[in-house]
């Protein structure tokens, strides 16, 4: 039992200064600004609109409809490759697509949602408008913090596997290419500025403004917890999450 205990110290101590090293060459990153767009009619339903350009790409951000279910499922929740290193690494049902993409509708439409406008987005490159991900914020782990969290399909990734899923539309994108490797730092980047822009307006999570955005990645989500820390994200600490199974994961957060 001690040895494992003294692996485990040593696994964590050598991450952090992984990710430690990582932020501090980071320092001087300009993070690509976000053009937000919300629109709220009379009765409070709300429509999302963010543009982003990073690396050559415009990416297009929009609130999560109900026609978006099929996209997401088929690429992301439906995917063992892309849900692996996501939550509790389990690939979610279509039933249980339907009913989160029903969660994120309603976090758009009813004024009276405790997250109201704290919902899920639809990602997409703004010229071919390609399918590309999901990221979605939410309530954190901790009173007066949002989570965040994002899913993008693997043949996007920044270093795709080599064997990809069925679905990769290769006269789109070639898998292996690095068109889209700056995908999720422009999540990352555009969620952090839209809950600003949240408590800036005044809207609360729970009753309580948002006072930092807060992510996890696996140590071995190299992709994800890269993007987070570009975003301006810090290490919290690392440990394993409940529910998540036994991985360890990185626990960051951004002042907001």
């Amino acid at each position: 039992m001690a040895n494992s205990d003294d692996n485990t110290t040593h696994l964590i101590e050598d991450a952090k200064r992984k990710f430690n090293q990582y932020a501090d060459g980071q320092k001087n990153f300009q993070p690509p600004l976000a053009h937000i767009d919300i629109d709220i009619d009379s009765d409070g339903a709300a429509s999302v609109h963010m543009e982003v350009q990073y690396k050559d790409v415009q990416y297009r951000f929009e609130s999560v409809q109900e026609k978006d279910v099929q996209d997401i499922y088929q690429y992301l929740n439906s995917q063992p490759l892309v849900r692996a290193k996501y939550a509790d690494g389990q690939t979610s049902s279509l039933k249980a697509t339907i009913a989160r993409v029903e969660t994120f509708v309603d976090r758009f439409q009813n004024r009276y949602c405790p997250l109201y406008l704290y919902s899920g987005f639809v990602v997409s490159d703004a010229q071919t408008e390609t399918f590309l991900g999901l990221v979605n914020l939410g309530s954190g782990p901790m009173p007066a913090t949002a989570e965040m969290a994002f899913l993008n399909r693997s043949d996007c990734w920044s270093r795709p596997p080599e064997t990809i899923s069925g679905y990769a539309d290769t006269s789109v994108k070639s898998p292996g290419s690095r068109l889209y490797s700056g995908v999720g730092t422009a999540e990352a980047c555009a969620i952090i500025q839209y809950a600003t822009r949240l408590k800036q307006e005044g809207y609360t999570i729970n009753g309580l403004l948002p006072e930092a955005v807060v992510g996890t990645a696996r140590l071995d989500n190299e992709g994800s917890w890269k993007s987070l820390s570009k975003a301006g994200m810090t290490l919290s600490h690392i440990d394993v999450t409940e529910d998540y199974g036994k991985h360890l994961r990185y626990q960051l957060q951004k002042s907001i």
